[in-house]
């Protein structure tokens, strides 16, 4: 018998550029230090993809113990975020009240998904050398290695073709990658193109919105408040706002404090799938699991 897993429920449940002056830009400090430029004028493709990896390649590891997760209509919760790209990722929430409420991770073989409401009861994984045969695919577009983006720390794949930058009219620059597009033509139906929206100045990733390449949009992050990390040297966002349109799912991510490139605690529980007693696993690569959208009420 097919079971049937409403993984847009799951989530759903739980789920700007500043005035400058020349070589300086306000809104994006340590301290009251303004970042410097870092981008030049009239920046070249090459320039903007070193000057975004420069900043990612400077975390090793990143932990934010005290966040918030805000979703509409929901109880504001407590969260702890920790990643290692490019695949490691643990997204926890939790109430004083209730305790554990929301487990999103991922390790270097598998992800998961995890909720205290969900109803089955149940524990949601797939391997990652499954994910792009099996039906997870068309409601978790986003892949593993870029859950970190949703930090700012963000990549620009060599097995996608990047167009671009395309100048915008508030002096902020747009990259364009065609997925996959540097790697054999994919299947008609699955070509996704990504955009990427960058200050002018610092080189900053403002946006990412993924869409098919007919135009309709898949998901959008945004990131705010960013501040240079101390210990990394990297300029980090405090806020996180994701919004995936098909299934009316959005949320945001408050970061209160960042510590990078120290140890993120025993990698034998932070990056291994938990057991949450009375929650039964449930591999989304099976055939005979159906992934279907929640019911519109």
């Amino acid at each position: 018998m097919s079971r049937c897993i409403a993984v847009a429920l799951v989530v759903a449940c739980v789920a700007s550029s500043g005035a400058s002056c020349p070589g300086v830009i306000r809104g994006y400090q340590i301290g009251t230090m303004p970042l410097p430029r870092t981008l030049p004028a009239n920046p070249s493709l090459e320039q903007i993809i070193a000057t975004v990896h420069d900043n990612t390649q400077r975390v090793r590891s990143y932990v934010a113990p005290q966040a918030v997760l805000v979703v509409p209509g929901v109880p504001r919760l407590s969260a702890r975020v920790a990643c290692e790209p490019p695949r490691r990722f643990r997204l926890q929430a939790r109430t004083a009240v209730t305790g554990d409420e929301l487990d999103i991770g991922s390790n270097d073989d598998l992800f998961w998904l995890w909720i205290r409401r969900h109803e089955p009861p149940v524990m949601l994984f797939c391997r990652h050398d499954r994910y792009a045969d099996s039906s997870a695919r068309r409601l978790l577009p986003i892949r593993a290695e870029q859950m970190p983006e949703l930090l700012g720390l963000v990549t620009f794949s060599p097995a996608d073709r990047h167009e671009g930058p395309y100048p915008l009219p508030d002096g902020r620059l747009e990259i364009r990658s065609h997925v996959g597009g540097a790697a054999p033509e994919p299947p008609a139906g699955e070509r996704l193109v990504k955009s990427t929206i960058l200050d002018g100045i610092t080189g900053l990733v403002q946006e990412q919105h993924l869409f098919t390449e007919a135009g309709r949009r898949i998901a959008s992050a945004r990131t705010t408040g960013h501040r240079v990390d101390a210990a990394s040297g990297a300029a980090l966002p405090r806020t996180i706002e994701v919004h995936w349109p098909e299934p009316g799912i959005e949320f945001k991510l408050e970061i209160a404090a960042v510590t990078t490139n120290m140890p993120t605690g025993d990698p034998g529980q932070l990056w291994q799938m938990p057991a949450y007693p009375g929650y039964a696993p449930v591999d989304l690569a099976d055939p005979s699991v159906a992934i279907t959208p929640p019911a519109v009420p």
